[in-house]
């Protein structure tokens, strides 16, 4: 036996001895995944509660006792309303591609299951989970003939909503209805336009909405839609796109493919399903939860808590810097909405309530204005952790029915008879140039000069929007001194 013999068969056991070893930690890694978790024993749910802009809004909006509208010496008098209708049916593309794409993803997760027997032995669907998902069926009623309709749970949301603030604002909605005292606009589609009705509806009862009339949409409706008509908007939002974008660059990162990897081998995938592939499901998973607000989507069993807060996240660096802080000029989009309600909560008219419904692009451009919800440091790709506390989380901020509400009181204050309170999702915002949310006029009015006192025209997508839909030159003294008509209760 030659020395060279010897020595390689004195090291054939440590070689078999790694290659064991490795095959155990393999073998031990696709048996595990993570936490285990069971959708359908689940009473909580917590994570229906972090859908990003497809959440339902019956789990986030303020509660119906709630005090934060009463303020003791003062009354309201002006109530202003942005709302994004409510919850809706998917758009074409996604109706032409869910039923196939969702039914043979179920048919694969079936037969890993129970026929190829690749689920891992960790972090496996539960049984109860997994019978959603073998009697999940496709609602062949939902066809791109109602692409984007308002839901019949939408409907129901917009409905209450509108009876909570008129009971909140006895004062402002009482008595029959009077053009003289509302205003009602909504944009150019059907989820709008149904999302006005029920609102309506809730106001003054079954049918309301057959005797009163919406105004009419201008032919560019910079004030609930100014992202349709500034192509520096369209421009910033394929930013996103870009490959060294915060959003790719978390879709790339190491958190986001372990991600991926864990819930593919939680459906007893061998290899990584591709992000589409999660994104149907995810989009599934928000849709029907949304849409039946007490029972279970199949969908939502696939995904455990910490991958919705992962998904959750993506959407949100999306959002940021699509319609929010990370874009510079999102509060300039929001000047004709600003100004608008501005005019409205100075104006000594008969004109009480103001109702627009719009969509979450322009709710999350409206905060953005206004200078809410905004955290000490950006959405990146990489502060995942350090920002699981954040603000900026659009389940809180635009799930479906999302709505602004500033209110104007009249108060026994001798110095500051006018202060108003800004309402998100039915919850009081809270400044710090406010005291525990009640602004004082005055200060409203400094905060916001910059779209009162300017040219929306001007300040618009960097002056491109030249055809104003109407001008607002509500200086700071003019509006003092209308504040001071106030002074008298309405």
């Amino acid at each position: 036996m030659t020395r060279e013999l010897a020595r390689f068969l004195a090291i054939v056991p440590i070689i078999v001895c790694i290659l064991a070893a490795v095959a155990q930690l393999t073998k031990a890694q696709s048996s595990r995944c993570c936490e285990d978790y069971c959708y359908s024993r689940d009473p909580d749910r917590s994570q229906s509660k972090h859908f990003a802009t497809k959440t339902a809004y019956e789990v986030i909006h303020g509660s119906s006792s709630s005090r934060e509208h009463i303020v003791p010496n003062c009354t309201p008098s002006k109530f202003w309303l942005l709302s994004r209708h409510g919850t809706r049916l998917p758009g074409k593309k996604d109706i032409e591609i869910f039923p196939q794409a969702l039914n043979n993803l179920r048919g694969s997760i079936m037969d890993n299951y129970e026929i190829r027997r690749t689920a891992p032995d960790v972090g496996r669907m539960c049984p109860d989970d997994l019978e959603l998902l073998r009697t999940w069926r496709w609602d062949r009623n939902v066809t791109v003939d109602y692409e984007s309709f308002l839901t019949d749970q939408g409907w129901v949301d917009l409905k209450y909503l509108a009876k909570r603030e008129k009971d909140r604002f006895y004062e402002v909605f009482n008595g029959p209805y009077d053009k003289q005292r509302y205003l009602f606009r909504h944009t150019k589609t059907q989820r709008t336009e149904a999302s006005f009705k029920a609102f309506v509806e809730g106001l003054f009862g079954d049918g309301a909405y057959n005797f009163i009339n919406a105004e009419p949409e201008p032919t560019d409706d910079k004030l609930l839609k100014p992202y349709d008509f500034c192509p520096a908007y369209d421009a910033n939002k394929d930013k996103n796109n870009h490959p060294d974008s915060e959003l790719n660059k978390f879709l790339r990162s190491a958190l986001y493919a372990q991600t991926l990897a864990d819930i593919s081998t939680r459906l007893g995938f061998r290899y990584n399903l591709s992000n589409d592939q999660v994104e149907v499901m995810w989009d599934a998973c928000r849709f029907e939860q949304a849409w039946h607000l007490q029972q279970y989507s199949p969908w939502c069993s696939v995904f455990t808590k910490n991958q919705v807060d992962v998904l959750e996240y993506k959407e949100d660096l999306k959002y940021y810097y699509q319609n929010s802080y990370g874009y510079e000029k999102s509060s300039d989009l929001a000047c004709y909405a600003v100004a608008d309600m501005m005019k409205h909560l100075s104006s000594a008219d008969n004109q009480q309530v103001i109702a627009y419904f719009t969509h979450e692009s322009e709710i999350q451009l409206f905060l953005s204005a206004l200078g809410a919800m905004k955290d000490r440091n950006a959405l990146r790709a990489d502060n995942y952790v350090g920002m699981r506390n954040r603000n900026f989380r659009s389940s809180e901020l635009t799930p479906f029915t999302a709505n602004v509400a500033a209110v104007r009181y009249q108060c026994a204050d001798p110095v500051e008879p006018v202060k108003v309170i800004f309402f998100l999702n039915e919850k009081a915002l809270m400044f710090d140039w406010c005291r525990v949310g009640l602004c004082n006029w005055s200060e409203v009015v400094r905060q916001y000069r910059r779209f009162t006192e300017g040219d929306c025209a001007k300040l618009y997508c960097g002056g491109s929007g030249a055809s104003a839909q109407f001008v607002h030159p509500v200086v700071m003294t003019a509006v003092m001194a209308i504040a001071g008509v106030f002074i008298s209760k309405r």
